[in-house]
């Protein structure tokens, strides 16, 4: 027992009111860095070098987002949330997004191949069919072990924080920090 220890008295309409404008925040600084980058790299033509500080805060930022919301257990929450609403579940949702992103991305580097670089019919569909092939050897199993596998990963680790979570407020752990 302190002694000394003040007892501060909290409104959580107000802690609750101050999340969201921070959440509010983090957004409007993701699209202002994200236009930046659009606008630098897109139509102004510059090098990635003059972008580099909108990268490194997108980056950093949606890393941060993620740690912590494993740590917290909320991506766990989620997921249990939404395979409980939907008819599919997070799972079988993110394979069919890597399928349909790895071959739409090697659909189209197929096309640009062909396109740009081939002269005649027969060069532009060898190199469709041979761009198209090889973007697929490389861009599906890449979304598969990012989307699939990874999102596996962050669950388990999710899951374990919340496992963590329980036993310590079992065992009275989180009593004292407070």
């Amino acid at each position: 027992m302190n002694l000394f220890k003040q007892t501060k008295l909290v409104d959580e309409r107000i802690i609750n009111l101050k999340n969201k404008i921070y959440a509010e925040i983090f957004i409007l600084v993701t699209i202002v860095c994200t236009v930046s980058t659009v606008i630098k790299f897109f139509i102004y033509n510059m090098e990635i070098k003059s972008i580099v500080t909108e990268l490194i805060i997108l980056i950093i930022s949606g890393l941060y987002y993620l740690y912590r919301s494993i740590k917290l257990g909320i991506v766990s929450a989620e997921i249990e949330f939404d395979n409980a609403k939907s008819r599919w579940s997070r799972r079988k949702k993110n394979l069919i997004t890597s399928l349909v992103f790895g071959i739409v991305i090697a659909l189209v580097f197929g096309v640009n191949s062909a396109v740009q670089y081939a002269e005649g019919i027969g060069q532009s569909l060898w190199y469709f069919f041979l761009v198209t092939f090889v973007s697929l050897l490389i861009y599906l199993p890449f979304f598969m072990i990012m989307l699939v596998v990874g999102n596996d990963v962050i669950q388990k680790k999710s899951d374990d924080a919340v496992r963590k979570l329980f036993t310590d407020d079992e065992s009275g752990e989180n009593d004292e920090k407070h």
